[in-house]
């Protein structure tokens, strides 16, 4: 995969800025087994698609905690995001919320997990 310095520039402040990770960071933890999907984060998701200005980050963090949750089997990704809004401005009341939300949509075990993870994210970073 070909990189594109401009959006890889763009995707590095706004990764930054959402959730507080280098682009070294991200390398680092995909860029030795899969570097073409470290690109992919950095470049397309947000070096492209965080970059529309139809939803502000704290939106999307609410949009991206609500579907990691439903999906069950995203554990690390739901934590990193939860963080992530939490950076954005969405508080600990509604991040539970959300997952109470989740709760006649997709069932009670998906909500018990999301509120596990705001749990574990929420003593992590002293909130």
């Amino acid at each position: 995969m070909e990189t594109d310095t401009h959006r890889r520039e763009r995707g590095a402040r706004k990764i930054g800025e959402i959730l507080g990770q280098s682009p070294e960071q991200v390398e680092r933890s995909l860029g030795d087994l899969a570097p073409q999907l470290a690109t992919y984060v950095l470049e397309t998701i947000y070096g492209e698609i965080y970059q529309s200005p139809v939803l502000d980050s704290r939106t999307r963090q609410i949009v991206t905690v609500a579907a990691l949750a439903t999906l069950g089997t995203a554990g690390p990704q739901l934590r990193t995001h939860i963080g992530g809004a939490l950076r954005c401005g969405v508080t600990r009341d509604e991040l539970v919320e959300i997952m109470m939300q989740l709760v006649p949509y997709v069932g009670v075990a998906a909500a018990i997990n999301g509120v596990a993870a705001c749990r574990d994210v929420f003593a992590a970073s002293g909130e």
